[in-house]
């Protein structure tokens, strides 16, 4: 549905797809890459092999988008499956879906044929397969393969990852010889380079050289991803430390995680903190200290906090994860410290942190750690029951294997020292299942001597008379009855030219004046100049109407919006001339001048009465509406009620207001939160109005609205307001600054609708990719408001879903157009730039 609804949208040729899909692609936007390449798949345009690349581009979208399953499904078809590149993607398609067997047995091929396109990458990705699975030899054999000197730049970077992984085994010297040479490492790989020496002068036991190494690096982030320069602070401390300065280390990574609350790898750095902690700290530990001012004050009651200190599991009044890493980690930091320093008031202080930690974030992964921390506690004061409820939840609830392991490897611990060992078998092997290699070993050997001892986001011309005076009286008479106001108004202007004396200059003068504020581009000082001329000669103009005179100066006044000197005179007309004409003019005048000044009720009593004495069809309508209009902005439910009534007189009298009536009737049912009676009302109207009738866009805009605004009472309303929005894609075409309005409809729609696959989801994608249809244009927009709302929507879901890359680039693209927004995106860009080290090529 929503491909279909952009390809009626955009109706784009196959070669604008294909420009798009390209540019998605190399923006991170995998979304928008599969839409306009499936779109150009299906066009039925494109040549065998044509077909062929669009499909391999699509599949390899599909991957990057985590749709695994439909890019190995179309991987399979008989056009897609002989290209080149197919079995790499389809290899990447199994590694999505988890079947890694598969996707190694698959990938193998490419990296033994020297020929293979993506051999390379095919190569990294079987060896980061391998390492992940727990193979790191099959990883180092699979780098092997690529550390050919005969491309220097893919050889330095094989060896640079088998030395990432030898690192992570211990074996230091192997990770000497497999450091290339200088030389030959690309400017890509060169940070990296550089911190794998600055690792490798570490593990050599040389932590001084590391010192000076990792604060190079520390001191020149340009160039590292945040993650690696992060890493790098926890080695310039690690290198401290075993420099032997740990306090230096440690008062560094104070520095570093106030200047870097969100580092991603504040978990190492908070235990490098823990570590740094005596056995025994004191009540002002200058680390425990520190760590108390970033823990703000909690969100909860502190009565909640202090009930569900002894509960084994997080409460049922537990908030949203709202808590921030830096926050998480503090509270459990600065607990297990306090619960060392031993004093009944600060073991108390201590559980009351984990608690706290556990109600105000329960799906933080410390919570486990924080229960088995807890756990651990109870035993160690002999609370048993205690401490077994704990570790049975925690077994049962966390999601991390080792944590299950642990908690059963400690619960058998447990078990065994109350004599329980057929309990303690269990739990220990249990907990071989979940640990790592060396704690899995100890766990079975542990079950083994239990066993032994005995049982577990758009002029006239006319020939003249022989008599001259009979002659400017017809050309006169001419002019005045000329019926285009800029042409009377010449044709006024040309006759007093030659006749300024003329008996009727006066009246002429009078005529071109009103003439001249008839249309949409009035002019004022002429008018005005003619009124002048009049005032200035009373005896001359002693013949015209005195209403006429007033009714002139008012409207004037009216057009030079002089709403203070225009209400005095329009109440002058009326009050003076009440049986003129010019009385229902300066009536209406005044009503909209009162209203211009929110003057509302005032101008509804003045509009009202005038609608309802005035024998002028269009005006009594247009003296209704505005009324209608003026009661609607009177903040009270019985004006509004009025308000709906009188807009009800404009709609039934069948006049050209009656639409403009509908609609602002419908925009007031809306504002007053009567939202089911104006969705009947406006669905009844719109249905009954053709696709070519000016009314159905406004209309349907309105339902839309309407039905979209029930949604968080009638959730499968959203569906038909987004079904409205696509009838509304015919209007495109001819109005484009429709197109971003109706996108930026849908996509707010399609962030409340469930996701068919995961209804416990929302459809963010989809909405993220009408938000962005809006930027896909090689021009400036007709309208700037709907491009730039969409625009910054599909930024706040790249965000959101911590999609930095392709969130720079949306916030460039966006600010590419210079519209009015530019400025505000350009500098959101360069805001995530600095923030996530995410550097220019």
């Amino acid at each position: 549905m929503l491909l279909a609804t952009l390809s009626s949208l955009t109706g784009q040729d196959v070669d604008s797809l294909m420009r798009k899909g390209e540019d998605a692609l190399a923006s991170g936007l995998w979304e928008m890459a599969a839409l306009h390449f499936d779109e150009c798949l299906t066009s039925g345009k494109l040549s065998a092999a044509e077909k062929s690349q669009v499909a391999i581009r699509l599949a390899e979208s599909w991957v990057r988008d985590g749709r695994p399953q439909d890019a190995l499904d179309l991987l399979a078809k008989s056009f897609v499956a002989p290209h080149p590149e197919a079995t790499f993607w389809q290899g990447q398609a199994l590694l999505g879906l988890g079947r890694f067997a598969e996707a190694a047995e698959t990938l193998s091929p490419l990296l033994a044929d020297p020929a293979a396109p993506l051999r390379g990458e095919a190569g990294f990705t079987l060896a980061n397969l391998q390492t992940a699975l727990g193979h790191p030899e099959k990883a180092l054999d699979a780098l092997s393969l690529l550390a050919n000197p005969a491309d220097a730049a893919l050889s330095s970077k094989a060896r640079l990852q088998m030395l990432e992984i030898l690192l992570d085994l211990g074996r230091t010297a192997e990770a000497r010889t497999a450091m290339p040479d200088a030389g030959s490492i690309s400017p890509a790989d060169g940070m990296l380079a550089k911190f794998l020496e600055a690792q490798l002068l570490l593990r050599e036991g040389r932590p001084a050289d590391a010192v000076s190494s990792f604060q190079t690096l520390v001191d020149q982030p340009q160039g590292q991803s945040i993650r690696r320069y992060h890493a790098a602070a926890v080695g310039l401390a690690d290198s401290m430390i075993a420099r032997g300065t740990p306090e230096t280390a440690l008062a560094f990574l104070i520095a570093f995680i106030q200047k870097n609350p969100d580092s991603p790898q504040i978990e190492a750095m908070f235990q490098r903190l823990l570590d740094g902690l005596p056995d025994k700290p004191t009540a002002n530990d200058p680390i425990l200290e520190r760590i108390a001012q970033w823990i703000t004050p909690a969100e909860i009651p502190e009565a909640i906090t202090l009930a569900a200190v002894d509960s084994s599991i997080a409460p049922a009044w537990s908030l949203a994860s709202t808590t921030s890493e830096l926050l998480a980690y503090s509270l459990f930091t600065r607990a297990v410290g306090l619960h060392r320093m031993g004093t009944p008031d600060s073991r108390a202080e201590a559980a009351r942190l984990l608690t706290r930690l556990r109600v105000e974030n329960p799906s933080h992964v410390l919570v486990s750690r924080a229960l088995f921390q807890t756990a651990r506690w109870a035993l160690n004061i002999g609370s048993n029951e205690r401490a077994f409820a704990i570790l049975d939840t925690l077994r049962e609830t966390t999601g991390t294997a080792a944590m299950q392991g642990e908690a059963a490897f400690l619960e058998a611990q447990s078990a065994f020292a109350k004599g329980d060992k057929n309990q303690a078998i269990k739990l220990f092997d249990e907990a071989a299942k979940s640990l790592a290699a060396n704690e899995s070993k100890t766990a079975r050997l542990n079950a083994a001597i239990v066993g032994l001892s005995g049982g577990s986001t758009t002029l006239i011309q006319a020939t003249s008379p022989d008599d001259p005076a009979l002659s400017a009286d017809l050309e006169l008479e001419r002019a005045l009855c000329t019926t285009k106001p800029a042409e009377r108004r010449q044709a006024i202007v040309d006759f007093l030219t030659k006749h300024p004396e003329h008996p009727r200059a006066a009246e002429a003068h009078m005529t071109a004046a009103e003439a001249a504020l008839v249309g949409p581009n009035p002019d004022l000082p002429f008018a005005r100049a003619q009124l002048d001329s009049l005032t200035a000669d009373p005896e001359k103009s002693a013949n015209l109407s005195p209403a006429r005179m007033a009714l002139l100066s008012l409207r004037i006044q009216d057009q030079a919006k002089d709403s203070a000197t225009a209400i005095t005179t329009a109440r002058s007309i009326l009050e003076n001339h009440a049986g003129d004409p010019a009385a229902a003019e300066a009536a209406l005048v005044l009503g909209r001048n009162l209203f211009q000044t929110r003057n509302y009720n005032d101008a509804r009593l003045v509009l009202e009465k005038l609608a309802a004495t005035d024998t002028d069809p269009g005006r009594a309508q247009a003296a209704w509406l505005l009324a209608a209009r003026s009661a609607a902005l009177v903040p009270t439910s019985q004006s509004q009620q009025e308000a709906l009534r009188l807009f009800e007189k404009v709609s039934e009298a069948k006049s050209p207001l009656s639409a403009l009536a509908n609609l602002e009737k419908a925009r007031l049912m809306i504002d007053m939160n009567r939202l089911a009676e104006a969705v009947v009302f406006l669905r009844k109207w719109f249905e009954s109005l053709a696709a070519t009738d000016p009314l159905h866009l406004p209309a349907g805009l309105l339902l839309g609205e309407a039905i979209y605004a029930q949604g968080s009472i009638h959730p499968d309303s959203l569906t038909e307001a987004l079904s409205v929005y696509d009838k509304l894609s015919v209007h495109t075409e001819k109005h484009p600054a429709v197109f971003n309005r109706l996108q930026y409809r849908r996509g707010l729609t399609l962030e409340q609708i469930p996701d068919e696959k995961n209804p416990s989801q929302k459809r963010k994608k989809q909405a993220f990719t009408a938000y962005y249809s809006a930027l896909e244009t090689t021009t400036p927009p007709v309208e700037w408001e709907y491009f730039e709302l969409c625009g910054f929507k599909a930024l706040e879901l790249l965000e959101k879903a911590e999609r930095w890359p392709a969130a720079i680039a949306c916030a460039k693209k966006i600010a590419s157009f210079k519209g009015p927004g530019a400025e505000k995106a350009a500098t959101r860009a360069s805001q995530l730039q600095l923030k996530h080290m995410i550097w220019e090529d």
